[in-house]
């Protein structure tokens, strides 16, 4: 057992002949005869509670973060700081596939998702493996993802799967929570990339400057600072760029830049630009935040070593990740619009394109989560008033938080109730909003996107915003 160890300070505090060792496992629950249990310490759950459960499914040795008193004969060593370095014994336990992969890490509060996923389809999907918000997926696999970056332990095993059926890259969305957490401490990175900083997690970072400290890291774990993406027409980014070089992009300047040329409901064209190569583009995504998040996807792609044209030649085909600017279509008179925007910069990124496009009315449907940062939920709502003909606030994910406190809160940022509403049941108020659409209007329903639940006290529970829609549109135009 010493060499998944290797590299590590460690103490034996029990020692018994096992192995060898089937797995590796963080969650009891899952243990198998054979494996190693990992009892790691969280905020709320304490592993070394089911040291018991994890010897009686099988667990052939234990790794903790603190001395405790075993009434088992089973190898049990401790390590200090385990979940900083749980990375390293992981990639010892599988030896380290990730250096058998070409690994991209994208950062940034805005458009990770939308980015990875445009990548993914340059690349080839038979190629790609992804992590992110919405899901993780190994070839044609997809796992549930509980987080945005998995766990090292989790990480790891991806690696160590993607190898095994021949993957070549690697596209994970980093967190500013994984980057602080220790949880990539075991990857360089190939490629890195950088979308822009608004304020968010400011419940856990104590500022914005402590936010931006977190991300910064993702480029110091770079194999070469060259291959690095920012987008510069942000100034976080500009300040990285400045730091470690690589390629800047942006709107109309950078080293690769897009000037925004027209419009329809359904596309928009470009022109690309990178040294002397220029090529206009019709493309499916709308808004410019998403030919940020392109020109984020282009980078990288040529930092990888794919040839520019046939990069762009793939570029019209594009699609965008689930539940980011999704339109409902049942054949409606109207348009309705499902997205993940839950901060204010999101949210304005959304309407701003909305308006571009609107024909009549912009009707808005957005909340704001419990226990999450409050200081997002004014700004949410000065946002969507400025931008919005109507506005109906309602629940977002309350979590153990009053909802009725939260939509209190956020109302603080509208001047006027005469085109707003306040509806604490999501249902109703998606509802509400397909109800008022009329011929050529919008109805934007934001803040959830992908998301399949609602999470109210401590209880997930169903809830579509996709689904919730369609039933309501299906009811007006009596499909």
């Amino acid at each position: 057992m010493v060499e998944i160890l290797d590299g590590i300070d460690y103490k034996i505090l029990k020692k018994f002949e096992t192995g060898p060792f089937s797995g590796m496992e963080y969650d009891s629950r899952k243990i198998k005869k054979g494996d190693i249990f990992v009892a790691l310490e969280g905020a709320a759950f304490d592993g070394h509670k089911f040291i018991d459960m994890a010897v009686e499914k099988g667990a052939s040795a234990v790794i903790g973060s603190k001395e405790v008193e075993l009434n088992h004969d089973i190898t049990y060593i401790v390590v200090k700081d385990l979940r900083q370095k749980l990375g390293v014994i992981a990639s010892n336990f599988y030896k380290w596939p990730q250096k058998q992969l070409e690994i991209v890490g994208i950062t940034g509060t805005n458009g990770k998702t939308t980015t990875t996923y445009l990548l993914e389809q340059i690349l080839g999907e038979d190629k790609v493996s992804r992590i992110g918000t919405v899901e993780y997926k190994v070839g044609n696999e997809i796992i549930p993802a509980p987080n945005t970056t998995p766990e090292s332990l989790d990480l790891i095993k991806i690696c160590r799967k993607s190898v095994d059926r021949g993957i070549k890259y690697l596209i994970m969305e980093v967190s500013s929570h994984a980057l602080e957490m220790g949880r990539v401490e075991m990857i360089d990175f190939d490629v890195a990339a950088f979308t822009n900083l608004t304020p968010e997690h400011l419940d856990y970072h104590r500022d914005m400057e402590d936010y931006f400290s977190a991300k910064r890291k993702l480029f110091s774990k770079t194999k070469r600072s060259e291959n690095t993406v920012f987008n510069t027409d942000d100034s976080y980014g500009k300040k990285l760029f400045y730091e470690f070089g690589g390629i800047s992009c942006g709107i109309e300047s950078g080293d690769l830049r897009a000037s925004m040329m027209s419009h329809t409901l359904k596309t928009q064209k470009i022109k690309l630009s990178f040294d002397n190569f220029q090529k206009e583009i019709s493309i499916k995504l709308q808004g410019k935040f998403n030919v940020y998040n392109l020109l984020t996807a282009v980078g990288v792609a040529i930092r990888l070593g794919l040839p520019l044209e046939e990069i762009t030649d793939k570029l019209e085909k594009l699609e965008s990740a689930p539940g980011r600017f999704e339109c409902i279509e049942m054949g409606q008179d109207f348009m309705v619009v499902v997205d993940y925007a839950h901060t204010a910069d999101a949210l304005e990124n959304i309407l701003v394109a909305l308006n571009e496009i609107k024909i009549k009315k912009i009707i808005t449907v957005f909340g704001c989560g419990g226990d999450r940062d409050p200081s997002k939920r004014k700004p949410m709502a000065e946002t969507a008033e400025k931008l919005s003909d109507i506005i109906i606030v309602t629940s977002d994910n309350p979590r153990t938080e009053d909802p009725n406190k939260i939509l209190k809160e956020v109302s603080e940022g509208l001047s006027s109730f005469k085109h707003s509403f306040l509806e604490i049941d999501r249902e109703k108020a998606i509802e509400k909003a397909v109800g008022m659409a009329r011929k050529d209007d919008i109805v934007l329903i934001a803040g959830k996107g992908h998301e399949d639940y609602q999470i109210i006290g401590k209880e997930k529970i169903h809830f579509d915003d996709k689904e919730i829609a369609l039933k309501y549109i299906k009811n007006k135009v009596k499909i």
